[in-house]
């Protein structure tokens, strides 16, 4: 895929203002002003906002990709458009979405093959998102 120079630009522009929700390593989980949540898989900055994977988003990819748009605002819980990111609390405040994290997990290691864990920096970048400079891509393709 060829980057264009805008995006790349951007990229430059802002290695110094990536939000820290880009690099955490715990679990997030998204809040809808409806109350709605969803687990997050996987999370990029992108120029308009939020671009987010939800857990499975293989099945079915056209619902399960979402981008946010807003500024990012606090420093967790954050707030993007009128929804909020926080930490996944996994210590009997989010029993449910914790126990969907786990049976994730579990699946990604027994079942890898019936996942597309490599596809994801590959979409987010057809869809537009800004990887930090030091992102580890492997793959000759980006």
């Amino acid at each position: 895929m060829e980057l264009t120079k805008t995006i790349v630009e951007q990229a430059i522009e802002n290695l110094d203002k990536m939000n820290k929700i880009f690099t955490l390593k715990s679990p997030l989980y998204i809040k809808y002003p409806n109350g709605e949540t969803r687990v997050i898989e996987d999370i990029f900055q992108h120029p308009k906002g939020v671009l987010y994977f939800e857990l499975f988003w293989e099945k079915d990819p056209k619902y399960s990709i979402h981008l946010i748009e807003g500024e990012i605002t606090g420093d967790g819980p954050w707030r993007v458009g009128e929804c909020s990111f926080h930490v996944l609390g996994c210590n009997h405040t989010h029993p449910q979405m914790c126990e969907m994290h786990s049976f994730w997990q579990q699946e990604l290691l027994q079942n890898s093959d019936q996942f597309r864990v490599g596809d994801v920096v590959k979409i987010a970048l057809e869809k537009g998102a800004v990887l930090p400079y030091d992102y580890p891509v492997n793959d000759k393709r980006f």
